[in-house]
């Protein structure tokens, strides 16, 4: 019989996309509010879309961001996380559109694991109708291994390199 291992904390991180700056502001400020200060985020870039699926609702020049919040938090966390930015989102939106769109996941020793309403073969079920997908292992020599459903944005080594490195600062210390 298997012994019951609860995991270590994660970190709560966050993909933003938004047309303007000051969307990403007020869904800073609105997801502060719930999730306490971020630790680290990127500047805003130019999304380099290889798909239009955003642009058809948020239109087009859109901007990339990455957040990640200070607070360690339990893995059970990330449901709730994807149901408040969904909340944010919809407040946030004009008419039916979003202005921002808010990807929670959790960065851990072992992964990023991103949240989602979508389901796949490759995603698993947590609860309430979100999903999570598994997008980096890391290594124990801290590398980090991609998965052929890797979003091709998390798969820049400019990205790959901010959560590796707040995982190196933040978690192994």
């Amino acid at each position: 019989m298997g012994i019951q291992q609860h995991p270590g904390p994660a970190l709560l991180v966050m993909g933003v996309l938004s047309r303007s700056e000051e969307a990403l502001s007020e869904a800073e400020s609105r997801t502060e509010d719930v999730f306490g200060p971020l630790l680290r985020k990127t500047d805003p870039q130019v999304f380099q879309s290889f798909t239009s699926y955003y642009e058809r609702e948020m239109g087009p020049n859109l901007l990339r961001s990455y957040w990640v919040f200070a607070e360690p938090v339990v893995r059970a966390a990330l449901v709730e996380a994807k149901l408040v930015t969904n909340r944010i989102e919809k407040k946030m939106s004009i008419g039916s559109k979003r202005t921002v769109n808010l990807d929670p996941g959790l960065l851990s020793l072992e992964s990023l694991v991103l949240a989602t309403t979508k389901p796949y073969s490759h995603r698993i079920y947590l609860s309430k109708g979100i999903y999570g997908e598994l997008s980096y292992m890391f290594r124990k020599d801290g590398g980090v291994d991609l998965l052929e459903w890797t979003y091709p944005d998390y798969r820049k080594s400019v990205v790959m390199e901010f959560f590796s490195r707040i995982r190196k600062e933040a978690l192994l210390t």
